[in-house]
């Protein structure tokens, strides 16, 4: 020791104390990890870990150009299908106009003739009275009779032929004046699409526009509602696809749907036999993999116009819990009811591997970025990192500050109901209820959970700035890690948004129904929730429109009124 600097003496020091008091730190994802064990660590922060403001979003212009794009598009296909229809009411209207020309004609020459038959049998009766001895005379008057009697016949044929006409022509033209209501009708809403359609399109162009003048970025206090997707049942579980397409949605029902961002348009995807609570979307190929109660996953092609289930699998007994797709999409894990995780070949469909260790009901899986490694969180809150290769268990962590036993009700509530990574793979979170006061009403602390992917050691504990009670269904990091976003909720819906590594959310906004997931759209800038109302709804987190700022100065307007 004698030989040793003073300096560099009392840096050793310093570097034994810290390592002392910090234990001892596991390997990194790319590196191998020790089995250890969360469960005592320490909170290690309880401030901003990330402090670099928000993050320019440069890809939300492509994204804007592209919903541009396609709202034009449908935008011209909708006044095409104007003015198909407005011909085909100009060509109604004017066969109503010819018809009724023709009822109006045949009316007139059912009159005329009629009115020549009349003076024709007055000139039979005439003939008939008049009495002559003249034998010429009388001649000449059974002659003008017989030529009277035959004109009358003839007149009588035509008026019959006439009548008859009249009546087809007036038989008809009701029929052509529904048609032509109908018409009237289509017409009406097809305007009405293509108005809507023409907004829509201004909107996207606004956004795309505003983007190109400067790169945006999110921020939570611009929170507004832009879009509303609505469906015959409660919604549980959202989606956005990589490209930005769709929505994508699990309700209470065998149905799972799937809404085009720009035309709103739904197109449900049949082939499970109960709700879908969980599912996936592949990073770089139109692949969809769901997980339904009834134990099955099904493979499906996202961009198929009629999608149907390229594979069904018996993949657990009881509820599918958890779904997730490897970052390099061949694999996908689930977790389900009988408390198993199970690993699967994207391309065939066959059973990988399945890894035991939990003791409960699997609510949650997630690959992490590197592909190296798999999370999974269970009804009490234990989290276990498995390596994808071996299957070996690596380290448990501890989720218990979102379970609880109510021996009251002798009930459990709790669990991983929320899970997520951030992308660059330093953080992850858990989100479900803590500090349950009633397990049969549900009335406990939203939470979120962050914590350290290298040290395994929770940063933070989150929740509400207020007294709100209920649970956080779902969370999510912004993809450039400039916040975490969670959603939850009892009778009325939230949505928060915190620091990485503050106790207490920075903005929160409440929504008008309950959201069970969320998740955010490629763009950065958007996020679609999935709500117990029967809808799906988009907001919009990026700077507004000037159309959009034009209303709400509206708004505001009206009630200072």
């Amino acid at each position: 020791m004698s030989g040793l600097p003073a300096r560099r003496f009392q840096f050793l020091c310093l570097q034994t104390v810290a390592m002392l008091c910090c234990g001892t730190v596991p390997a990194t994802a790319d590196e191998s990890v020790d089995k250890t064990s969360a469960a005592e660590s320490p909170l290690q922060a309880v401030k901003p870990i990330l402090i670099h403001g928000p993050t320019q979003l440069p890809a939300a212009l492509k994204f804007a150009e592209q919903d541009a794009a396609k709202a034009s598009k449908l935008t011209d296909a909708q006044a095409k299908a104007v003015n198909q229809i407005t011909a085909e009411l100009k060509q109604a209207d004017s066969e109503i106009s010819k018809l009724q020309a023709e009822i109006q004609n045949a009316k007139q020459q059912i009159k005329t003739e009629t009115d020549a038959l009349k003076q024709l049998q007055q000139q039979l009766k005439a003939i008939s009275e008049k009495k002559s001895d003249d034998k010429k005379t009388e001649v000449q008057a059974n002659e003008s009779a017989e030529a009277a009697k035959l004109k009358a016949e003839t007149l009588s044929q035509e008026l019959k032929q006439l009548q008859k006409q009249l009546k087809m022509l007036e038989q008809s033209l009701p029929e052509k004046q529904k048609q032509q209501a109908d018409l009237k009708k289509q017409s009406g809403a097809a305007e009405k699409i293509l108005t809507d359609q023409q907004k829509k399109e201004s909107q996207f162009q606004e956004f795309a526009e505003l983007f190109r003048k400067q790169t945006p970025a999110a921020d939570p206090t611009r929170f507004r509602e832009v879009a509303a997707f609505s469906h015959s049942r409660p919604l549980y579980s959202c989606k956005i696809d990589a490209n930005g397409n769709y929505l994508l949605a699990g309700a209470q029902g065998s149905a799972f749907n799937r809404w085009d961002l720009v035309s709103a348009e739904n197109t449900e995807l049949l082939g499970h036999q109960s709700w879908v609570r969980r599912f996936d979307v592949g990073r770089s190929d139109p692949l969809l993999i769901t997980g339904a109660y009834e134990g099955k996953i099904a493979w499906w092609d996202l961009e198929s116009d009629q999608p149907k289930p390229q594979h069904l699998v018996a993949a657990h007994k009881g509820y599918v819990r958890g779904v997730a797709i490897s970052p390099d999409g061949t694999l996908v894990a689930t977790g389900g009811n009988d408390c198993l995780v199970k690993l699967w070949s994207v391309r065939t469909a066959k059973l990988v591997r399945t890894l035991e260790g939990h003791e409960h009901q699997v609510y949650n899986v997630k690959f992490h970025p590197s592909g190296r490694w798999l999370i999974s969180g269970d009804l009490r809150g234990n989290l276990k990192q498995w390596d994808v290769k071996t299957g070996a268990l690596v380290r448990d962590f501890d989720g218990s500050a979102i379970y609880k036993y109510d021996k009251t009700f002798h009930g459990h509530i709790g669990g991983v109901r929320g899970m997520d990574i951030s992308r660059d793979g330093k953080y992850f979170a858990i989100s479900g209820i803590g500090e349950v006061s009633n397990a049969f009403a549900g009335i406990g602390v939203p939470t979120v959970i962050l914590f350290d992917w290298a040290t395994g050691k929770r940063l933070a504990i989150m929740s509400p700035d207020d007294n709100f009670k209920g649970t956080c269904w779902g969370v999510r990091f912004h993809p450039e890690n400039d916040f975490i976003t969670a959603v939850g909720g009892n009778s009325s819906g939230m949505i928060w948004f915190w620091k990485l590594g503050e106790e207490k959310p920075f903005a929160s906004e409440k929504i008008k129904s309950v959201p069970y997931d969320l998740d955010f759209h490629p763009d950065g800038l958007r996020m679609c929730v999935a709500c117990f109302d029967k809808t799906a709804r988009l907001y919009h987190l990026g700077p507004e429109t000037p159309t959009e700022l034009a209303a709400r100065t509206k708004d505001k307007a009206k009630k200072k009124k």
